[in-house]
Parts: structure tokens; C-alpha cells; sequence
């Protein structure tokens, strides 16, 4: 009879010692992430559970004692939670790396001019960033920057893709082809005259190392050119500055560099009376360098004599 009184008693007791047990826990917290590596941009699912807590925290935030939330960081992050109860504290941390996207590729490009006569040239010019691969519609694979001098006839638009690690970008340059105005054809023998006259009074200039700006001398050659260009005979030549660079640095400045003396000659020109749309502009960059030295521009080969404007006679008719 005694014992069957005491059974409720234990019970009872028993209860309350798990209660006083449970309320003396150390609280304990669990984190967990749905990735620990990401890239910037990607978004990562960070969970919690936690045990004997009478408050959770994430990062310093209230949230409930189990739960989840979903995060995108800008950069590597660190998710901290704690679990109180009292005075006893517990943490659990995960770290999610977050590593930079690659950048975008992109691309420009450029046919100047962008109208032309059958029969004439333009150069399409073009440039690049974050592209491990570059190519143009016509051209294949180009480098990263670069010009070319193209003939085609009819219209064309060119269109150059860059892709590289970060994603790919296109861009157009139309070129548009008109028929001659005359269709009658100049002589061999206008052509062979023009010619010759053309290379008897435009003459190259030369550059200073690594320089595009126009020295004194160039100024007074170029001066000498315009007026012989816009006489009257000859005003419907169409020519090409080629910009040359000595064989030294890498190829793709070397394409820019020559880009920027070919462009420096002829807004000169242009400054002068020449129009602009007779004149066309490439760069070989140091493809046709043969300088050994730095030497003098009158004494090839020398390094002197490889940064120069070259001028190529391409079309024309004398007037009388």
C-alpha cells in the first residue's frame, strides 16, 4: 500500500528534476550552409538548429531557434550564430568563399570611313577588353585590338565577338558601298602617272620611340603635302597612311601606337584643307620593321626609320 502512494510522488519528482535538468542545459547551435564556395553574384542557403536556447542570434540578428535564410554576400562571409540561455552561451560558425566573377568581355568597332565608292578602301578598327578571343565576320580570328584596310563590293557590316572568361559581346560597324560616280575608267597611264607624281611629293614622316605626336619636321612635310593635295589636278586622290612602329614591345601595343601616328597625320592633314574622306588609315605595327639599331631614318635599317607615316597612292584621276 505504501508503494502504490509513492508511485504518483515519483512521477512527480522525476518531472521536475528533467525540468530543473533541461533549465541547467548548456544550450547547444548547429549552422550549416547549401555552399561554401560561390561566386560573387550566386546566392547561398544558410540553416540553424539549436538545442536547450532560450534565444538565437544570426550575425547578431534575432531569428528563431531553427530556421533558415537565404544570402547573397558581395565577398567571403562568415555566418555566426549564438545560443543563450542564462548566463551559458554557445557558437557555431560557417565561412562561404566567395571568389570574383571574371569581367565581361568587350568590344568596339569602327570603319572609317563608313561609306565609300566601289573600288575604294576603308579601315575597320577595333579593340577589346577581358577577351580571351576576338573574331570579326569576314576577318576570323583577329587580335584583341587591331585595324585592317578592306575593299569589299557592296555593303558590309562587319560584326566582331570578344569572349573570355566573364560571358562574350558583340558589336557592328556597317560599311556602306555606293557605285562610282563616272563610270568611266581612269587610263593605265592616268593611274601610272598619278603614281608617280603621288610618290614625288608625299613623302613619309618619322616618329620620335614611343611617341605619336608629330615632330617639327613631320609638321613641315605634311604642310608641303596638303598643298600639293588640294591643287587643283589632284584633288580627287585617295591615298593610305600606314602607321609603322621599330621592332621593340609586344605586338598588340605596337598595333595601337601605330593606329594613334597614322590618326595624328591625318587629322593633320585634314586641319589643313585635305578632306578627310580621301584619306584612309592602317596600322602594321612593327610588321614591317627591320631596323637593327636606333641609328638615323635616313640610314635604314634602324629603328629611326621603322617608326614612320607611309603613304600609298590608292585611287585617282588628274583634272585638268
Amino acid at each position: 500500500m505504501i508503494y502504490r502512494a509513492l508511485r504518483p510522488f515519483s512521477i512527480i519528482a522525476a518531472s521536475a528534476l528533467l525540468a530543473v535538468l533541461a533549465c541547467c542545459a548548456k544550450p547547444k547551435v548547429a549552422v550549416s550552409v547549401s555552399n561554401d564556395k560561390i561566386q560573387q553574384g550566386q546566392q547561398v542557403k544558410v540553416s540553424w538548429t539549436s538545442e536547450h536556447a532560450k534565444a538565437v542570434t544570426l550575425d547578431g540578428e534575432k531569428v528563431d531557434k531553427v530556421g533558415s535564410k537565404v544570402f547573397t554576400p558581395p565577398s567571403t562571409t562568415t555566418y555566426l550564430a549564438v545560443a543563450t540561455r542564462g548566463n551559458k552561451e554557445a557558437r557555431d560558425s560557417k565561412t562561404v568563399d566567395v571568389t570574383q566573377r571574371p569581367a565581361k568581355p568587350t568590344i568596339s568597332i569602327s570603319a572609317d570611313p563608313n561609306s565609300i565608292t566601289k573600288g575604294q578602301s576603308t579601315t575597320v578598327r577595333w579593340s577589346s577588353t577581358n577577351a580571351d578571343r576576338v573574331a570579326i565576320s569576314g576577318f576570323g580570328d583577329v587580335r584583341g585590338s587591331g585595324s585592317r584596310s578592306v575593299s569589299p563590293d557592296q555593303s558590309t557590316t562587319y560584326t566582331a565577338t570578344a569572349t573570355g572568361p566573364g560571358g562574350s559581346d558583340s558589336a557592328a560597324a556597317r560599311v556602306t558601298v555606293g557605285e562610282p560616280v563616272s563610270t568611266k575608267p581612269a587610263t593605265q597611264s592616268t593611274n601610272t602617272a598619278l603614281l608617280s607624281l603621288f610618290n614625288e611629293h608625299v613623302k613619309r614622316i618619322f616618329f620620335d620611340y614611343d611617341k605619336a605626336e608629330l615632330r617639327p619636321d613631320a609638321k613641315e612635310t605634311l604642310r608641303r603635302t596638303a598643298d600639293w593635295l588640294i591643287d587643283a589636278p589632284y584633288q580627287s586622290i585617295v591615298f593610305k597612311i600606314e602607321g609603322n612602329c621599330d621592332p621593340r614591345g609586344t605586338e598588340e601595343y605596337n598595333i595601337g601606337l601605330g593606329e594613334r601616328r597614322a590618326q595624328a597625320a591625318k587629322e593633320f592633314l585634314a586641319s589643313l584643307g585635305v578632306d578627310p574622306s580621301r584619306i584612309h588609315t592602317v596600322s602594321n605595327g612593327k610588321e614591317k620593321a627591320t631596323g637593327t639599331h636606333e641609328g638615323a631614318p635616313d640610314h635604314p635599317p634602324s629603328w629611326a626609320f621603322d617608326r614612320n607615316d607611309s603613304f600609298i597612292y590608292v585611287s585617282g584621276e588628274l583634272h585638268p
